[in-house]
């Protein structure tokens, strides 16, 4: 007697298939805003970090009593691009930051820091109110 072997096994109906798809684009929709907010917190958590990280560095190069010219100025970021005045940028290398971040949240893509000898102002601000969001968020 030969061994004959029964196929039964047809595969996944079109049914079936439509379900899986449908659970999968239902999972998607639900997860990806939630996604999308944590990459934009990390965005903003990461700004504010490269931010903090210039305020300290010219601060600790302005307290240093060899430093010969303060770091007096603006930091300035205007969609995202950062830039800063020619004692800023010598202030920032000589404490170990040569290049400028690029501000990478839709939060603080848009701010100036004043450097004066007395200390440092955020004088304008993303949502345009002379700072006080950004230097809540530095908490100062």
């Amino acid at each position: 007697m030969k061994n004959k072997k029964r196929i039964d096994n047809n595969g996944f109906s079109l049914v079936e298939l439509i379900i899986v798809i449908a659970i999968m684009a239902v999972l998607i929709g639900v997860l990806a805003p939630q996604y999308l907010k944590y990459v934009e917190r990390s965005r903003q958590s990461a700004d504010l970090d490269s931010i903090n990280t210039m305020v300290h560095a010219v601060e600790i190069y302005n307290a240093d009593p060899n430093t010969v010219t303060p770091g007096t100025g603006t930091i300035t970021a205007t969609s995202g691009t950062v830039t800063a005045d020619a004692s800023i940028v010598a202030a920032l290398t000589d404490a170990g930051m040569p290049t400028l971040p690029k501000m990478k949240s839709t939060e603080y893509k848009a701010w100036v820091i004043t450097f004066t000898n007395t200390g440092w102002t955020i004088t304008t601000d993303t949502d345009g109110t002379n700072g006080t969001k950004l230097s809540t968020a530095l908490g100062r």
